[in-house]
């Protein structure tokens, strides 16, 4: 499991720095699809900066097993969970999930990811946590 969590911290931090520099480089342009989203989408990168500095963090104390590893992957974890929540409902309310385009289809496997890793590393760094304390 702890060779899971190192793949997928490394994973969550290089596929955020990729991701907004595709995005603002302009190869994954953003556009207007309801009114408000390209504002809406454009909030994010600060956001989506936290995550990947505390899943490099987890990152780095996990390959060096300090016990600050716990702390910075559940807050990877925390912070995936309630991205995917918010993007989600988003997707939602705004009927743009149901626009299955290959834009949106992306976007879906990112919400996807983001609740499942995010969940995972919550139930994976809490145990760590529980076993470091208990040394």
């Amino acid at each position: 499991m702890r060779i899971l969590a190192l793949g997928l911290t490394g994973f969550t931090t290089l596929g955020i720095v990729v991701y907004w520099s595709l995005v603002f480089t302009r190869v994954f342009p953003v556009t207007e699809l309801v009114p408000g989203y390209r504002t809406w989408f454009m909030s994010f990168p600060l956001a989506d900066g936290w995550i990947a500095v505390v899943s490099l963090l987890a990152f780095i104390f996990l390959l060096q097993n300090n016990e600050k590893s716990a702390l910075f992957g559940m807050l990877t974890g925390s912070s995936l969970i309630f991205l995917g929540l918010y993007a989600l409902l988003y997707g939602v309310n705004t009927g743009l999930l149901f626009n299955l385009t290959s834009d949106e289809i992306i976007e879906i496997g990112i919400k996807i990811y983001c609740l499942t890793v995010g969940s995972f590393f919550i139930v994976y760094f809490w145990n760590l946590a529980r076993e470091m304390l208990a040394k």
